[in-house]
């Protein structure tokens, strides 16, 4: 058995073919913002999607179905991106329906994070994990929630939006029309953002950061703050330790409330290991008891650059039974 895995994401999309041990077999991507209307991006996708399956070689027939991994909020039950934050513009998108014409094959979805516990627990090195976390931590930050084995779906698909918790209700205005919440501290693209005001507005703060994005603070990223970060510039120290400490309160109230085995942190934890890993793990006593923080492990996501795509192919094949004989 094959299926079609579809990652869309705030910058990309990713698609895939893969087969039911997840063992990919072709993989593209393209751009997922840019474009004038919503019907440019499915003309795009309806392209790659076709494009992808012939370069896998698999016969058409051997496809049973397509798994779809996209940004919350959204609606399993009626097959619509509802207004994900970091995609301006896409609301109520029937990103099921769209795919299911494209391919006449069934269609299954979930949110990103959701899909990327499916991932880790079905092909990564915590299969056998029953209270396991997984946080997409990129351009923005969501959560996938194992618990006594189910997945923590919600009754309205929004469990596990651990992104839009409150950290400071005083805090700065989210994308999502809160204030205050993780990811406005903690999203990558949210991060990037909040540099850059912050250096605009004082052209007086000595940073590393204005000649690594050679004085161009659109160009900034959240791979120069880190870098930064590792050469010791005060100013990027000083708002890295800002960072890990908002990241350490909202995993220490993860742990309080959920008190999982495992919390598995996605890329950009995943790109900066220890500058990420070391501070917190030394933050986390502040927000959470020793009792459970003991019990837990908080690394890296185990699947690396393939969790993208593997949380999409999860999604496909956790919907329908794996035949017996394959």
């Amino acid at each position: 058995m094959y299926v079609v895995g579809i990652d869309v994401g705030g910058t990309k999309t990713s698609v895939c073919v893969s087969d039911h041990t997840g063992k990919i077999c072709t993989q593209q991507r393209m751009v997922s913002g840019g474009d004038a209307s919503l019907a440019g991006y499915e003309a795009r996708l309806s392209t790659l999607l076709h494009a992808v399956i012939k370069e896998s070689g698999v016969d058409r027939a051997d496809i049973s179905a397509a798994g779809v991994s996209a940004p919350g909020p959204l609606s399993v039950k009626d097959g619509l991106l509802l207004a994900p934050p970091n995609n301006p513009g896409w609301f109520d998108v029937p990103i099921v329906a769209m795919v299911r014409n494209m391919l006449d094959l069934p269609v299954y979805m979930n949110n990103d994070a959701n899909a990327g516990v499916l991932a880790e627990q079905r092909f990564g090195a915590y299969h056998d994990c029953q209270n396991i976390i997984y946080l997409t931590f990129s351009t923005g930050m969501g959560g996938g929630i194992i618990a006594a084995g189910q997945l923590v779906q919600g009754i309205t698909d929004m469990g596990g939006e651990i992104g839009h918790q409150i950290l400071d209700a005083a805090g700065p205005p989210c994308p999502c029309g809160m204030r205050g919440c993780f990811e406005v501290y903690c999203g990558g693209r949210n991060v990037e953002l909040r540099l850059r005001d912050m250096l605009a507005a004082d052209p007086s703060i000595n940073t590393l950061l204005r000649q690594r994005c050679d004085g161009d603070l659109e160009r900034l990223d959240h791979a120069m703050f880190a870098a930064a970060a590792r050469d010791g510039d005060p100013f990027a120290v000083a708002q890295w330790d800002a960072f890990i400490e908002r990241l350490a309160q909202g995993i220490g109230n993860l742990i309080m409330i959920l008190n999982p085995e495992v919390i598995l942190l996605g890329t950009i934890a995943l790109h900066e290991g220890d500058l990420v890993l070391k501070p917190l793990r030394e933050k986390l006593p502040r927000y959470t008891w020793s009792w459970p923080l003991q019990a837990c492990r908080i690394e890296t996501t185990t699947l690396g650059k393939r969790l993208g795509d593997l949380a999409a192919v999860a999604v496909a094949l956790s919907a329908q039974p794996v035949p017996s004989s394959l």
